[in-house]
C-alpha cells in the first residue's frame, strides 16, 4: 500500500515549498513569505524528510528542483490557484456578473421533473448566463473530468474518478407504478406477487444499463424480474403504461402528480432497498471553484423542493 503522506503533512509546508521552487533562492523566499532566512530552511528540512527527497539542490546564485520536486510543483499549481481562488474570490462571487455558459447533467427523470425550475432559480440570479441541461450518459464522467460539463447530478455509480468530488444533494425513494385500470388492485405487492408481472423501466445511462435497481431489488428476495420494456424517455414509458399491464418502478415523490391516470403501488421491502442517495459530481481542480459550489447549492434546493412531497409523507408514515 502506498504510503499516505497527505494526512501527516503540515500544509502551511506546501506555500514554503512552492515560494521556494519559484524564487530558487533561500533568501528571496523568505523575504516573500515574510520569515527569516533560517525558519525557510527549517521548513525545507521538513519537507525533505516527509517526502524522503533532496527537493533542492545547491547551484551558484540559489538551488534547483529535483526532478521529484519539479512534479510534484506542476500536480499542486491547478490545486493550489484552486484554494486561492476559493479563499479569495467566493464572498466576492455574484453570479448577476455571469455571463458564460453553464452545463449541467442530470438524469432522465430529474431533467424531466426539475430541469425547469433549476434553469428558474439560476436565470433569477444569473440572468446574463446561459444554461445547457443535458441528461447524464455514459460519457458524462469523461466529460466532468475534461472540462465539458461543470456539475452532474445522479446516484453513485462504479469507477468513479478520484478527481470527481461528490458533493450530497438528497435521497430519492422508490414506489411501484401502475396504470388505474390496471388488474392488479392492491395498494402494496411482495417481490414474489411482482415477479409476475412485466416491467418498465427507466434507463439511467451509464448506470443502470445493465441491470435496474429493481431487478436487484428482486434478485435480493430471491425472484426474478420481467423487464418488458426501458426507455430514457419518461413520456415513452407512461404510454406503453396506458397500453399494457406493467409496473414501473418510479420516484415516490412525484407518484401523487400522476393521478388520477396513475396509481402508486408500495413495494414490501425495507426501505433501504428503494432509497438512494443522489450526488453533485464535478472536478476537483474545476477552475472556478466558487461558479461551482453556486450551482451545487442551487442543485441542492431544486431537489429539496422536489423531494419535500416524499418527505412530508415519510413524517405522515
Amino acid at each position: 500500500m502506498a504510503k499516505d503522506r497527505f494526512n501527516n503533512l503540515d500544509l502551511n509546508l506546501l506555500r514554503t515549498f512552492v515560494v521556494l521552487a519559484q524564487e530558487g533562492n533561500m533568501r528571496r523566499a523568505a523575504a516573500r513569505l515574510h520569515v527569516t532566512q533560517p525558519a525557510v530552511s527549517h521548513a525545507l528540512q521538513r519537507l525533505r524528510h516527509h517526502f524522503e527527497d533532496e527537493l533542492f539542490i545547491k547551484v551558484p546564485g540559489g538551488m534547483t528542483p529535483t526532478q521529484f520536486a519539479r512534479t510534484l510543483q506542476e500536480r499542486l499549481k491547478p490545486v493550489l490557484v484552486g484554494l486561492a481562488e476559493a479563499v479569495n474570490d467566493n464572498n466576492a462571487f455574484n453570479p448577476a456578473e455571469l455571463d458564460t455558459t453553464l452545463r449541467i447533467a442530470l438524469p432522465p427523470h430529474l431533467n424531466h421533473y426539475i430541469g425547469a425550475i433549476l434553469y428558474r432559480r439560476l436565470n433569477r440570479d444569473a440572468p446574463n448566463a446561459s444554461v445547457e441541461l443535458m441528461e447524464w450518459g455514459g460519457h458524462t464522467p469523461v466529460q466532468l473530468l475534461n472540462g465539458e460539463l461543470d456539475v452532474g447530478v445522479n446516484i453513485p455509480f462504479p469507477h468513479r474518478s478520484k478527481e470527481l468530488i461528490a458533493a450530497p444533494v438528497g435521497q430519492d425513494s422508490g414506489v411501484m407504478m401502475v396504470h388505474h385500470d390496471h388488474p392488479y388492485r392492491g395498494q402494496s405487492i411482495t417481490p414474489e406477487q411482482l415477479s409476475r408481472w412485466g416491467l418498465a423501466c427507466l434507463f439511467n445511462p451509464g448506470i443502470t444499463d445493465q441491470q435496474p435497481i429493481i431487478q436487484r431489488v428482486l434478485e435480493a428476495h430471491g425472484h426474478s424480474a420481467k423487464i418488458r420494456f426501458r426507455s430514457a424517455s419518461l413520456p415513452t414509458i407512461f404510454s406503453v403504461l396506458r397500453q399494457h399491464d406493467y409496473f414501473f418502478p418510479h420516484t415516490a415523490a412525484l407518484a401523487d402528480s400522476h393521478a388520477p391516470e396513475f396509481r402508486p403501488v408500495k413495494l414490501e421491502v425495507a426501505p433501504h432497498y428503494l432509497t438512494v442517495d443522489m450526488f453533485a459530481y464535478y472536478h476537483r481542480g474545476h477552475q472556478h471553484p466558487a461558479v461551482t459550489l453556486w450551482l451545487v447549492e442551487h442543485l441542492a434546493e431544486a431537489l429539496r423542493g422536489y423531494l419535500k412531497p416524499l418527505l412530508l409523507n415519510d413524517k405522515q408514515d
